[in-house]
């Protein structure tokens, strides 16, 4: 009889075990579930910091080349401004001496 007992404890202590072992199991698959999703969010999310990466270094290309326009262009704006004051000194040095010349007459 004590065999039997032991027999049905023994019985009782393993049908315990495969109910937790299946438990574990259950919590295994749904975490293997969740870890799926996180990858897939990492993946996306990888993805999409590469497409901003992108974005960024081509709007750096274009501000530099904005940057080197407008050095460009202020040099010129300078060496308009020279020509200018350049032309209009000479044209009244024209003036002066046309004036100076035909008084002088």
């Amino acid at each position: 009889m004590d065999e039997i007992k032991e027999l049905q404890k023994g019985i009782s202590d393993i049908l315990v075990a495969i109910g937790k072992l299946e438990t574990e199991m259950r919590h295994l698959s749904s975490m293997s579930g969740k870890l799926d999703y996180t990858e897939k969010v990492a993946n996306e999310a990888l993805q999409s910091t590469r497409s901003a990466h992108k974005r960024l270094d081509d709007m750096a290309k274009e501000i530099e080349a904005l940057k080197k326009k407008y050095d460009d262009d202020k040099k010129h704006n300078k060496d308009d401004k020279k020509w200018l004051i350049g032309t209009g000194l000479a044209a009244a040095a024209l003036i002066w001496n046309f004036i100076k010349g035909g008084i002088g007459q």
